[in-house]
């Protein structure tokens, strides 16, 4: 699939992030945030070593362990439950609690990548239906995680839905705003190709290729954003025109 590298490189920073539990600044009362470390974290890491390195068949029981450790850990702490990577996302999580006046609780990254970690182990497993649901989970626990959405998304391409894939894409680039700065650009510009590639199946060329400038804006010299532009140069060559035979 087209996220495979990208998601490879990106798993080395999400990894990293694990060590750190994003901390809530002064949560709604409604709302508290887990600090605690957890024994999932290392199974958490190992499957993300194992993914990076092709074996996603050994990384699946891991995240599978992580998960069930989380979710008999995590998911009765409170009525709403999330999983953060970085404060910004945690006090966000934490206002949602507060708007619906019911209690929530945040955590730290590693419940949520377990979930992803799990879907990207099944789409290179190529079980596409159960990647799709561990991409799912992962969401409900992270819903404005760029990252998570755009993989989503991707299932969405492979299986040629280009409309549910678009709205997928668009929903990771809203999200982008509130990416970690080192992966703002990352996120953001991943989301407007995904989107652009929809796009084009869709017929809609001009619209692939505002996307794709717009991409190359944030990130210039983007080897992917510059083959697809190409692409659609092909593409609208082809096209009949005025005073062009059909």
């Amino acid at each position: 699939m087209v996220m495979k590298l990208f998601a490879a490189i990106l798993l080395s920073l999400l990894v990293s992030a694990c060590a750190t539990q994003p901390e809530a600044t002064s949560p709604p009362p409604s709302a508290a945030v887990g600090k605690t470390v957890d024994a999932g974290a290392p199974l958490v890491q190992q499957a993300a070593v194992l993914i990076a390195a092709k074996r996603p068949a050994q990384a699946l029981p891991l995240a599978d362990q992580a998960i069930a450790y989380y979710e008999s850990t995590y998911r009765k702490s409170a009525p709403l439950v999330y999983s953060a990577r970085w404060p910004v996302e945690s006090m966000l999580y934490a206002l949602e609690g507060h708007k619906a006046n019911t209690n929530s609780r945040v955590y730290g990254i590693e419940w949520g990548l377990a979930y992803f970690l799990r879907g990207f182990a099944l789409v290179d497993l190529h079980r596409l239906p159960e990647a799709r649901a561990a991409f799912d989970d992962a969401i409900k626990l992270s819903p404005r995680n760029s990252k998570y959405l755009s993989e989503r998304a991707e299932v969405d391409i492979a299986e040629r839905n280009w409309r549910p894939a678009l709205e997928g894409f668009q929903k990771a680039l809203e999200s982008a705003d509130l990416s970690p700065p080192e992966l703002k650009t990352a996120e953001t510009t991943r989301a407007l190709r995904g989107m652009a590639f929809a796009q084009i199946e869709l017929g809609n060329l001009d619209t692939a290729q505002a996307l794709h400038e717009r991409a190359l804006q944030l990130d210039p010299g983007n080897e992917k954003s510059l083959n697809e532009l190409r692409y659609i140069q092909s593409r609208k060559a082809r096209l009949p025109g005025p005073g062009r035979p059909i």
